[in-house]
């Protein structure tokens, strides 16, 4: 057996993260709509966005700043 068939064999299927939509999307009626609500962007998010574009304004080697943080 390859390495990746053995990952494979080993690792559970994921989850199905979705029956609650799928049920939904069954019932739909004709003309009827499903909307998807997506949650509000965090903090964390915020921060994550302005590190992201303020790394290469500030940093005067952005590539070798992030091949040497790991980053890339």
């Amino acid at each position: 057996m390859r390495t990746l068939g053995m990952i494979r064999a080993a690792t559970p299927p994921p989850p199905d993260l979705t029956p609650r939509l799928r049920a939904r999307l069954r019932e739909l009626k004709a003309n009827e709509r499903v909307t998807l609500e997506l949650p509000e962007f965090g903090w964390g998010w915020r921060l994550a966005a302005l590190v992201a574009v303020a790394t290469p304004l500030l940093v005067p080697e952005p590539l070798r700043f992030l091949a040497a943080s790991g980053l890339l």
